[in-house]
């Protein structure tokens, strides 16, 4: 009986941070904005698994929010300082406006 409650107190908290990053992440999805690229940079760092790098825009949207999204490599080489960008629901990166 206790190696139950035990099992259940442990893994409760994981299972609530769990569905907080999903929820997170699908809010992301969910977003849509349109805007412009103020500032893009990339960033390593080392950990047990080897070098991690992450690139970064900074958007200033049309209802002036500043937001820092992370992006792909191919995302991140098609945008550059100053394009207007789109974000629609569903979609996981902006995009160049036409």
């Amino acid at each position: 009986m206790s190696g139950t409650v035990f099992l259940i107190l442990s893994l409760g908290p994981l299972a609530l941070v769990l569905g907080m990053i999903a929820a997170q992440r699908a809010n992301a999805v969910d977003d849509a904005y349109t805007g412009e690229v103020t500032d893009r940079w990339v960033s390593s760092s080392t950990g047990t698994y080897g070098t991690t790098t992450r690139c970064m825009i900074r958007i200033r949207t049309d209802e002036d929010r500043e937001l820092a999204v992370a992006v792909d490599g191919r995302t991140y080489n098609a945008l550059g300082v100053g394009d207007r960008v789109v974000k629609t629901p569903g979609t996981r990166w902006p995009v160049r406006s036409q």
